[in-house]
């Protein structure tokens, strides 16, 4: 087969999607060699981005002939139409909830991957513009793909009640980690970014990007309910403008010798983080997966998180969940957590087991299942 894949986020973004695009394309191209994949991008994007595609002879780049970023984003809309039915694809999978209008005309089958509809169960967490970007872009690839990837139960159950598509047209295929979660880390390792974080020997951590719906205010609410120094809590985000919220928070809540705020983490220090943690705290509103909490699982820690989207799929039925406000019983597990050392060490090695179903090979054929049968429909 020959797989087209929209590379924007490949070769753009360092998080989120773009973990997840170099994801999808490096398990395909390791587990099914025997296929050829172009990566069409807008552009040569950021080095840092596309040094974390791991190499391989089946993948090539297909780039934008435009220099201007205009007419570079209207290629990626709706000119790239044209290269995908030049380079003869048999598959074209748009892997950030939109495919290029007009795919019908590209000569191949079409599928996209829908990873949450956020922006319409929680329209007050985007602007007004972004949201009607992805509303028109998004309700086009669903009408208009083959076959549609739901990266979790909750997602294919919006898409089927917002957009009212057939269950029949809606795959789920889960997402992995990172393999440098994988790796071992070795206790000069785990010193070593102590030291450099000035962090203590046992933590509490926060991994995610600072903004309301990722609800770090409870995980500081329910730290504050701690009564001991020596439970600490590391947040983890690049900087945004809602930082001056926690900080205010921590503040107020007189946290300040309790809470270390880390910006610009590089993503090589982040294993050595979740290792040297005592309990991960995902307090969502809401998520289409949380990879988070899948790192935290792999990395051997164990996971509080929050109830009513997704984070149950991702976490499985040993980690601790609660309501996402509810910092009374996230305090409550906290201190579980520190006061049974044995059950702590069972729900560590339930969830190692639990994220094996999460496995590279494993999701690869998930992927190359949907695949041959959009193909040969």
């Amino acid at each position: 087969m020959q797989i087209g894949f929209d590379a924007k986020k490949i070769v753009a973004n360092l998080t989120g999607i773009g973990n997840y695009s170099r994801g999808v394309v490096t398990m395909l191209s390791g587990c099914f060699p025997e296929n050829k994949y172009l990566l069409f991008a807008p552009g040569k994007g950021r080095e840092e981005c596309t040094s974390r595609l791991r190499p391989s002879p089946n993948v090539s780049f297909v780039y934008s002939p435009h220099s201007s970023s205009l007419l570079r984003e209207w290629w990626r809309c709706r000119g790239m139409v044209k290269d995908i039915r030049r380079a003869g694809i048999d598959l074209f999978h748009g892997l950030s909830n939109e495919l290029p209008f007009g795919i019908r005309k590209a000569g191949c089958k079409s599928v996209v991957t829908i990873h949450d509809l956020i922006f319409l169960r929680l329209p007050e967490t985007y602007g007004f513009l972004a949201r009607a970007i992805l509303k028109a872009k998004t309700r086009y690839a669903c009408r208009h793909a083959d076959r549609i990837i739901a990266i979790s139960r909750q997602t294919k159950q919006d898409i089927m009640a917002f957009y009212g598509i057939t269950e029949e047209k809606i795959s789920i295929v889960y997402q992995g980690c990172d393999r440098i979660f994988y790796r071992p880390v070795s206790d000069d390792e785990l010193h070593d970014v102590q030291v450099r974080y000035a962090l203590p020997s046992r933590y509490l951590l926060c991994v995610g990007t600072f903004e309301p719906r990722k609800n770090q205010l409870t995980a500081l609410r329910a730290l504050a309910q701690l009564d001991a120094d020596d439970i600490r809590l590391v947040l983890v985000s690049k900087r945004t403008a809602y930082q001056a919220v926690l900080e205010k928070e921590i503040a107020d809540l007189g946290l300040q010798q309790r809470v270390h705020v880390l910006n610009d983490v590089p993503n090589g220090d982040l294993p050595a983080l979740y290792r040297g943690s005592h309990a991960f705290l995902y307090l969502s509103c809401f998520e289409g997966f949380g990879i988070p909490v899948l790192e935290a699982l792999v990395s051997g820690t164990p996971v509080i998180a929050a109830t009513g989207s997704c984070l149950e799929e991702a976490g499985g039925p040993d980690s601790l969940y609660c309501a996402p406000y509810d910092h009374h019983r996230v305090a409550e597990y906290i201190r579980y957590l520190y006061d049974h050392p044995d059950r702590r060490a069972e729900i560590i090695e339930a969830g190692r087991r639990y994220a094996r179903r999460f496995d590279e090979k494993r999701l690869a054929d998930d992927m190359q299942a949907v695949y041959q049968e959009v193909i040969y429909l």
